[in-house]
């Protein structure tokens, strides 16, 4: 009886250090894109930073600071599929990352809220997300204002 309580206890702590371990996982690989679409929707949030959870590990596990951003939303996008969309969107906590988005969310990276004041179409090239369970992080080569209609 002994050696199946030790044996189940075996199991269970590999079992809790595989889903550990899981957990602690960065995001899958998302190549650079570049998007270009209509700015529907544009709100600068300031840089926060948020406190470490004792025990956890990743990033999740020590402070962290996320810079200031504007959470741009855009519509009439090209330049990625539904699916890349789809992944941005739920990378980012826009929606639940179902159906064919019919809006864009992404977040460049800026300290200044005035950035992009009055541009109608942007065009972002090598946007990219990263992170893991403690947040995610996005950068970008280059934007500017793009050419197209009101």
């Amino acid at each position: 009886m002994t050696r199946r309580v030790h044996a189940l206890a075996l199991v269970i702590g590999i079992g809790f250090g595989l889903a550990t371990a899981a957990a602690a996982a960065p995001l899958p690989p998302f190549r650079p894109v570049d998007i270009c679409g209509a700015v529907v929707e544009r709100v600068w949030v300031p840089a926060e930073i948020r406190r470490g959870q004792p025990g956890m590990s990743g990033s999740l596990g020590r402070d962290r600071t996320f810079p200031a951003h504007l959470r741009l939303v855009l519509e009439s996008y090209t330049g990625i599929d539904a699916v890349t969309a789809r992944r941005i969107n739920f990378l980012l906590g826009a929606g639940a990352g179902r159906g064919d988005p019919q809006r864009l969310q992404i977040h460049p990276p800026t300290d200044d809220p005035a950035w992009l004041t009055g541009v109608r179409r942007i065009c972002v090239e090598g946007f990219s997300i990263s992170g893991d369970e403690g947040g995610t992080w996005t950068s970008f080569r280059r934007a500017t204002a793009a050419p197209g209609p009101d």
